[in-house]
């Protein structure tokens, strides 16, 4: 934590970029290493954990590029206790609180409310409708997402307001997505679209062009999936890598063929062609090991907690 903190002091930026991507591609060596013997869950957290700290220190030299204005106890709760990828937000820390502290409270906890029940669904699901494609696998994803990505995460949003961090919601109704290029870059998981573009995409866009720093976004998108997904149950590689590769093509194709367009700007067709793209190739992102092994537990965990 403190040689990230200090990287983005470095002036040439080049130099920083570089430390920072041997710390990212270390830490995922070391994180992978020394978790082959715990169990997948536990292996998918330590790994996914530090690689989401990793990737702040580059998010960090690319923001401040010499200049940072973080003290080291911000860096430390933006890097440690906040999913975002903003540094910026956190140099008011800690100051009076914001506006909509209880309204993110409220949607915190209904949101983990209706994951469990989801969750209890799937049980249910699992056991009368198996043999229905990707049915209760997808109950339990998204039931474990509504608990996660819309309930914890908007009660952490409600946390940094109150200490006067002006944070947003990291998911923002995705379901109202027309269009690949708009679920991924405002809609879902903003963290990882603000990541993305800040070491990616921008980098990348004024000397190769548009989209050959988009197809580059989803191929880093693709690894860092891997190494969350496919690494900590040692199978199914290739998968999810696969899955943001097809996504790529996909939100490329929403620009450059005429009937695709036409298709993006139907108020229902939109719809059905973004959550087809994203649900029927999903069992590639969330390959069946991965599954038994990862979601599967840790959704008959929270069952059992809730005393089910």
């Amino acid at each position: 934590m403190l040689i990230g903190y200090f990287i983005p002091y470095i002036n040439n930026l080049y130099f920083a970029r570089a430390l920072a991507w041997l710390i990212v591609m270390g830490t995922a060596l070391v994180s992978i290493t020394l978790t082959l013997s715990a169990a997948p869950i536990y292996r998918m957290i330590a790994i996914a954990s530090l690689q989401l700290i990793s990737m702040k220190v580059i998010v960090l030299v690319e923001t401040y590029r010499g200049k940072p204005t973080l003290t080291y106890l911000q860096w430390l709760v933006f890097a440690m206790g906040w999913f975002g990828m903003r540094p910026r937000l956190f140099e008011t820390f800690p100051s009076s609180p914001l506006p909509d502290v209880m309204a993110f409270v409220v949607k915190g906890i209904s949101r983990i409310i209706i994951g469990l029940l989801l969750l209890i669904a799937s049980v249910y699901a699992e056991k009368e409708f198996s043999a229905v494609y990707f049915f209760y696998e997808l109950l339990m994803l998204v039931g474990l997402s509504f608990i996660l990505h819309f309930g914890i995460l908007n009660l952490s949003t409600a946390s940094w307001r109150f200490s006067g961090v002006d944070v947003k919601e990291l998911f923002r109704a995705p379901y109202k997505a027309t269009s690949l290029k708009e679920f991924w870059g405002r809609r879902w998981n903003m963290a990882f679209s603000e990541m993305t573009a800040v070491v990616v995409y921008k980098p990348l866009k004024n000397v190769y062009g548009i989209t050959a720093a988009m197809i580059a976004s989803f191929l880093i998108s693709g690894l860092l999936h891997e190494i969350a997904i496919s690494f900590p149950v040692k199978t199914g590689y290739g998968l999810p890598f696969l899955y943001f590769i097809m996504h790529g093509l996909v939100m490329l194709a929403e620009s450059k063929i005429s009937l695709v367009k036409k298709i993006i700007l139907h108020p229902i067709a939109a719809h059905i062609w973004v959550f087809a793209w994203l649900i029927l190739p999903m069992p590639l992102l969330f390959h069946k090991t991965f599954i038994i092994e990862v979601v599967q537990p840790l959704r008959d965990f929270i069952v059992h907690i809730i005393g089910l």
